[in-house]
């Protein structure tokens, strides 16, 4: 076991950093975090627990943030719609980043990307093999600097021989679940106006125990160093996600399929985004819940941002 080895996580006082930042303390390890807002986390400071505020394009910041570092998972990103941000912002600090670890021998690095370097399907389960359109991509910015920093994190590993994992995952959840196209189902819903999607379409959701999971699987395995993997736990279709909207909101919308070709409406919701894990169970061990747990779970989590909703928060 790795209990006990020191682990850097950058941007980890965000939604997924929060939740890998206490399972890696739940597991033994000591940890740093670096972000920028390190609040969220104040009340778990301690002894295993240091909480550094700043960010990477410092290269000092990263420095000492990297020192005595077994392993680095990287979450930190702006998510910017400008170039020059994204550029001296999340490139900058990323290549900071590896410079450092690189300098050190800094023992693994796990870079968290997304299924957005994928751009648009070509075909359906996506694997790892799947063309990076990334100029064909929902936000193009994102996926064209997401997947060059995947590629320098390989090159990194070809070149210099650090150690690198690249994760690739599409829409995460934990006890709750945010993102923008949730909230307008959930209250289109609490207003009674119909629910419409394409047909076929949906995506591949990531319980954040799986994303934990596997990436402690890959910390320190020699069969994930230069890979890519794509994790998932459950793919569920637009129409399932409908009928848990109007579940947990008591609504009486209807549900609309709209034939693939007539579709009009958010081309984030036009494609099935199922991703293909089968590499990383095969080569790691990668093991996630099963589907109706983590459906069930999914609906758990729908619900709590419903409440949240309510409330107003």
């Amino acid at each position: 076991m790795n209990a006990g080895k020191n682990i850097l996580i950058t941007g980890g006082a965000g939604s997924c950093g929060m939740f890998l930042t206490e399972s890696f303390l739940k597991g033994g390890y000591g940890v740093t975090v670096l972000d920028r807002d390190t609040g969220p986390l104040k009340a778990l400071e301690g002894e295993r627990l240091v909480l550094m505020e700043g960010h990477l394009e410092d290269r000092d910041m990263v420095k000492g943030a990297v020192k005595g570092m077994d392993a680095v998972i990287h979450l930190a990103w702006s998510f910017s719609s400008d170039p020059m941000e994204t550029l001296n912002q999340d490139l900058k600090g990323h290549i900071n980043l590896l410079e450092e670890m690189s300098e050190q021998k800094t023992g693994h690095l796990i870079y968290t990307s997304t299924a957005v370097v994928y751009g648009k399907p070509r075909y359906s389960p996506i694997d790892e093999d799947h063309p990076l359109v990334v100029e064909e991509a929902r936000k193009p910015l994102y996926g064209i600097a997401k997947a060059a920093a995947e590629k320098l994190c390989l090159m990194y590993w070809k070149e210099r021989g650090l150690p690198a994992t690249v994760i690739r995952f599409w829409w995460a959840y934990g006890d709750d679940i945010g993102g923008r196209h949730l909230r307008q189902m959930l209250q289109t819903a609490a207003d009674g106006e119909p629910l419409e999607f394409p047909g076929d379409s949906g995506g591949s959701f990531l319980h954040m125990a799986d994303l934990y999971q596997g990436i402690e699987k890959c910390l320190f395995a020699p069969a994930a160093y230069g890979q890519t993997f794509n994790l998932a736990t459950v793919y569920v279709t637009w129409n399932e996600v409908a009928g848990i909207v109007k579940d947990v909101t008591g609504s009486a919308s209807e549900i609309r399929s709209v034939p693939a070709r007539e579709w009009r409406g958010s081309p984030f919701l036009a494609d099935p985004w199922e991703l293909d894990d089968t590499l990383a169970r095969q080569l790691v061990g990668y093991n996630p819940h099963g589907p109706e747990e983590a459906k069930a779970a999914l609906r758990d989590a729908v619900a709590h941002r419903w409440k949240t909703m309510m409330a107003g928060l």
